[in-house]
């Protein structure tokens, strides 16, 4: 048998040969973002407050270096300052001249129109003031509070009695009678005295 031609045998063109294969590179590791750089205000900013921080704390230093070198050291380093000490006001009570003097009429009651215990009643007219403190505030509020019953107590003494019981009592018994009744009135104080400015009786 003869041997085969000594040139290659050529392919014919119609024949489809596969793509060579690509062998896909591995990906090389992502670099790192770096960050910008720092605008020029910013790091003026940072290097003022870095400064305020260190001359703060020289400033701070030297306070305690000198506190504790020069200073002497029975001196406590920082000392408070006592509160200062007032004695409390007393008030003097007053003596019967400047009660005296003090003393304004309390006008609250005013005028009254009574009628006594008579068939018919006799009316009586009457007007009732008093001195008082005014510089004593609880009890000029306590006699402020107590006029509807200081006038209440008034016509009521009046209706139990006669016009010729009144007469025959006189004005300083009726004003004793009155005094007493207001008095067990009230709580904080006491009144002295009563005055009538009007006092007579209307047949």
């Amino acid at each position: 048998m003869k041997a085969g031609p000594p040139y290659p045998i050529k392919p014919p063109r119609d024949v489809a040969y596969p793509a060579p294969r690509t062998v896909p590179r591995t990906a090389a590791p992502a670099k790192p973002a770096t960050p910008p750089p720092p605008k020029k205000g910013a790091t003026r900013v940072y290097h003022t407050l870095i400064l305020v921080a260190v001359l703060l704390a020289l400033l701070i230093a030297a306070g305690t270096i000198y506190a504790l070198v020069f200073r002497n050291s029975t001196e406590p380093l920082y000392s408070i300052p006592a509160a200062p000490t007032t004695a409390a006001p007393t008030q003097t009570p007053f003596t019967d001249t400047q009660v005296f003097q003090l003393q304004e009429i309390f006008p609250g009651i005013g005028r009254l129109r009574a009628v006594s215990a008579d068939k018919p009643p006799v009316t009586i007219v009457v007007s009732i003031a008093f001195p008082y403190l005014p510089e004593d505030r609880p009890f000029t509020e306590e006699l402020t509070a107590k006029i509807p019953e200081f006038r209440n107590t008034t016509l009521e003494y009046f209706s139990t009695h006669s016009a010729v019981e009144l007469r025959q009592s006189g004005e300083a018994a009726i004003k004793t009678n009155l005094l007493r009744r207001y008095n067990n009135l009230l709580r904080l104080g006491s009144i002295s005295t009563l005055y009538f400015n009007d006092f007579m009786f209307i047949d």
